[in-house]
């Protein structure tokens, strides 16, 4: 485990750092070596140890210690690059694109660069747990730190879909930090399992105290249930393009960016819609009212102003395949819109 952490720690930091100064090979077979020479190192070790007395505490020490400064040196490494802007930057850019033109690493990255604040947070977190692990006494309080900081980071790798490498990095470091925490087994089990504090020990029967345990997952889920999901169309919503207009018996369809014609409609959860004319400045804000059995659909703007005044009248007619027909009026004008969820 040592020669893991610590051949992953200086292949990141060489080929981060040193890749000016100490060609990329190098700094590869240099972190190959470690992990395979700690790997020697603890076969023979071993065979040492059946053979003759050898002073194997101090060895073991040894290796803890490597692992522990593998993953603070590591740590330390990264608190101080989102401290001093290194970590958590996007391109300015990328910045003005869609929302949903980002991948799910950048969309990550820019999320958490938001936040300076919350960065140093992260940053401190790692800086003071790893420090923590480099003294005897505070070792495990430095692993209680970290473990949870490492398993968070892996799972918005994993489920962010980030790099696989970055992924692999955070891994073996975790791995570094259980096997750490294993150490003190015992007085985790003692403390968090055996530990009972009479001071706080309600005196009560067993049964009303399950029914009160029991009770924080059954009432949480009866009120949402009681509330219900806030998308009340929940077939209708998603994203349309207009396939199709006709405005007061002429055909009519965007051309050019300049045509301030329908483009696109948002149907959206809590009745929330967005026409969008030929362009993301050109849009208005709302919600709409739509009775199913009927097909009656109504909207009311609420941003720009300008556009209060412009509301659709009509009828919404599904059509299947993921088309929509809208008929009725917009403003004064006689409207006949089908739709193509995208």
């Amino acid at each position: 485990m040592a020669g893991l952490v610590c051949g992953e720690t200086f292949l990141r930091v060489g080929d981060r750092f040193l890749g000016a100064f100490i060609p990329v090979p190098i700094v590869i077979g240099i972190s190959v070596a470690m992990a395979v020479g700690a790997l020697l190192h603890a076969v023979i070790w071993h065979a040492r140890e059946k053979k003759t007395r050898v002073a194997s505490e101090q060895v073991f020490a040894f290796w803890v210690g490597a692992i522990c400064y593998g993953i603070a040196f590591d740590l330390i490494m990264f608190g101080f690059q989102k401290i001093f802007h290194l970590q958590f930057t996007a391109p300015l850019a990328m910045l003005d694109e869609p929302f949903s033109s980002f991948s799910r690493q950048w969309l990550t990255w820019s999320y958490f660069g938001r936040s300076y604040g919350f960065a140093c947070v992260i940053a401190l977190s790692q800086i003071a747990g790893s420090l923590l692990l480099l003294f005897n006494r505070t070792r495990l309080l430095g692993v209680v730190v970290l473990f949870p900081v490492m398993l968070n980071i892996i799972l918005i790798d994993y489920f962010y879909e980030l790099d696989p490498g970055v992924m692999l990095h955070a891994l073996i470091l975790f791995l570094g930090i259980v096997y750490l925490l294993a150490l003190d087994y015992q007085r985790l089990v003692d403390f968090f399992l055996r530990f009972r504090s009479a001071e706080t020990s309600l005196q009560m029967p067993r049964s009303v105290k399950e029914a009160a345990r029991l009770s924080v997952l059954i009432i949480p889920l009866f009120l949402i249930a009681l509330f219900g999901s806030p998308d009340k169309h929940p077939t209708l919503t998603g994203k349309y393009a207009v396939k199709n207009m006709i405005v007061n018996g002429t055909e009519g369809i965007a051309q050019t960016c300049t045509d301030s014609l329908l483009t696109l409609v948002y149907f959206d959860i809590a009745n929330e819609c967005v026409f969008e004319f030929n362009g993301q400045k050109r849009r208005m804000y709302g919600t709409y009212a739509l009775e199913e059995t009927k097909g009656s659909m109504s909207t009311k703007w609420h941003y720009p102003p300008s556009a209060i005044d412009r509301q659709f009248q009509g009828v919404l007619q599904q059509l299947g395949k993921g088309e929509v027909q809208l008929t009725g009026t917009f403003k004064n004008d006689s409207v006949s819109i089908r739709l193509a969820k995208l």
